[in-house]
């Protein structure tokens, strides 16, 4: 009798089918997984809020009248708030900030504040949900 003769041997065909099932419930929990929304109030949408209207604002100094329509085109199911403010003058669109958790994030861009006056500024965004 040798000595391997029925001691901890599988069959091909099993062993494919276990490595196949477990291919498998790894790939359904990546898929699940990421189907998964991050939380409202990372710094990821925050961060990601802010790109997209101080981009929209356009590339030379920031222009208060466009900031309402840089916030509806920002995309999400989180509520949002978008504040310019100069030393002077603040422009807000969006719900105020609430007492619980939210996320903000800032920059400091110029603003445009009449035709031939641009002054600092600064830009900052807070998402919740």
């Amino acid at each position: 009798m040798s000595r391997s003769s029925g001691r901890a041997q599988v069959e091909p065909t099993a062993a494919l089918a276990a490595v196949l099932a477990l291919t498998a419930a790894l790939g359904v929990y990546g898929v699940a997984y990421a189907q998964v929304p991050l939380d409202a109030a990372s710094p990821a949408h925050a961060d990601a809020a802010l790109a997209h209207v101080d981009g929209h604002l356009g590339p030379g100094p920031a222009d208060p009248a466009g900031l309402a329509a840089a916030v509806r085109g920002v995309p999400g199911t989180y509520s949002m708030n978008a504040t310019l403010r100069t030393a002077t003058r603040t422009w807000a669109v969006g719900p105020p900030r609430p007492a619980a958790r939210a996320d903000t994030a800032a920059t400091a861009l110029p603003v445009r504040v009449s035709n031939a006056t641009v002054r600092p500024g600064r830009l900052s965004v807070v998402v919740w949900r």
